[in-house]
């Protein structure tokens, strides 16, 4: 069992070599802007080889004289991922098709920078201002492969609530437009397209880490290793997260008659549900929690995640085997939060071992016979290794522990691409949390 992604439901949106000129930024109405920006921007296609046919769609946009394109890493993801089954294509607005190579990415912004074979005349300015809060821009891309088109909306600063940074754009973001270029009035990008929740809440990447994507390339001198790449940034997220989390006051919230963890930074967001039934005898209250992000690296493999949960179960005038059989019941299937298959992970290895732990001092409530007694707890702390990044791991912690009055508490997180040392720091400050009254 594992706690729903409590997350912003985020719909993944997907699925410069010649001469060329800039086109003057003035400042214009938005509704010119697709005539002076069509030469700019282009479809993304993911090619399945064998059939020779499209298998996923996303957008594009040219940022350099030499034929840079800019667009999301989750649109040409499968084409890293599996290079033998899948290639990439372009599509101009004019109907001009052509090869892109992949050159450099940023799997945690979800960014990727390619190369046509045939360079187009016109790219896009890159903004080195913010828009105000309020201000109208312009999202561009190709939602459902309808053709180019242009949505309308507003900036309202980065997002609060996750580890990476998000703009909230309030328009519609359509399947299709991701890696899709928002201007504002002078044409100039500030962001690139690249969720949707819904109902005109959408979000974009900052462009300043496009921008930055642009001058790794760059400075690289046009070599760049993929795998490498990507192994480096998940480690430099992995420690991001862990210094962020393990750097915040952790305050304990009650649930039944322990003390859990609750929301330890705002990207880490908290949701409880307490199960009563008549036909059930055990009364069960539910606390969950989940960073609202993940990191895509492939339709099945996605990594980042940090989540956490608690199960408080008691019941009244029943038979402790009765107590203990239901508990058993009720919490059988838990599995990790995140996404991986076997081509990305090793199978779990689990250590279990049978911790005891003190009751912690409650001057408000008087004990009973036998609650001086310490908690036994059963724990099971389970690793797998990822098989292209070997340094990094999920970890599967669960700890169910029983006292004797029917009451019974269960601890659960998932770490998902860590290390070894991030995860036993995490472990250790979790486990020190907890206490039953």
């Amino acid at each position: 069992m594992s706690i729903l992604p409590l997350r912003m439901l985020a719909l993944l949106l997907c699925c410069f070599s010649g001469f060329a000129f800039s086109i003057p930024v003035a400042a214009q109405g938005y509704e010119q802007l697709y005539s002076d920006y069509r030469g700019s921007l282009y479809q993304i296609r993911l090619i399945e080889k064998s059939s020779n046919s499209k298998a996923g769609l996303g957008s594009g946009f040219q940022i350099s004289a030499d034929g840079l394109i800019a667009t999301n890493y989750h649109v040409v993801a499968e084409a890293v991922s599996d290079p033998e089954k899948y290639q990439l294509e372009f599509l101009s607005v004019d109907g001009n098709k052509g090869t892109l190579e992949l050159l450099d990415i940023d799997v945690v912004n979800d960014l990727a920078i390619l190369r046509q074979d045939k360079p187009g005349a016109e790219y896009m300015q890159l903004s080195g201002t913010t828009p105000r809060k309020g201000e109208t821009i312009v999202s561009m891309g190709n939602p459902l492969d309808l053709g180019m088109t242009l949505i309308p909306g507003t900036y309202n600063g980065i997002a609060s609530g996750s580890f990476y940074d998000r703009i909230h754009f309030s328009g519609s973001i359509n399947p299709g437009m991701s890696g899709g270029p928002t201007v504002n009035t002078n044409g100039e990008v500030v962001g690139i397209n690249v969720a949707t929740a819904g109902n005109q809440v959408s979000f974009l990447v900052p462009v300043d880490k496009l921008a930055a994507l642009y001058r790794h390339f760059r400075d690289t001198g046009n070599h760049v290793d993929l795998q490498d790449v990507t192994h480096q940034q998940l480690l430099r997220n992995q420690e991001s997260i862990i210094d962020t989390v393990l750097g915040a006051e952790w305050k304990p919230r009650s649930l039944g008659e322990a003390k859990v963890v609750g929301e330890i930074v705002p990207a880490i967001q908290c949701w409880g549900n307490t199960q009563e039934q008549d036909d059930n005898p055990v009364t069960r209250i539910d606390k969950g929690c989940t960073g609202q992000d993940v990191v895509y690296l492939s339709e099945s493999f996605n990594t980042g995640r940090v989540e956490y949960e608690f199960f408080w179960l008691q019941a009244e005038d029943l038979q402790t085997t009765r107590f203990y059989s239901a508990y058993e019941q009720q919490m059988s299937s838990f599995y990790p939060g995140n996404s991986a298959g076997e081509d990305d992970v090793t199978n779990f290895r689990c250590r279990q071992s049978f911790t005891s732990q003190e009751r912690g001092a409650d001057p408000d409530s008087e004990r009973a016979e036998g609650e001086s007694d310490p908690i036994i707890a059963r724990t099971s702390y389970c690793v797998r290794r990822y098989k292209k990044f070997p340094d990094l791991y999920d970890i599967f912690y669960l700890s169910l522990s029983v006292d004797k009055r029917d009451r019974a508490l269960v601890s659960h997180f998932t770490l998902s691409g860590f290390t070894r040392e991030s995860a036993a720091a995490f472990t250790e400050k979790f486990t020190s949390e907890i206490q039953w009254h």
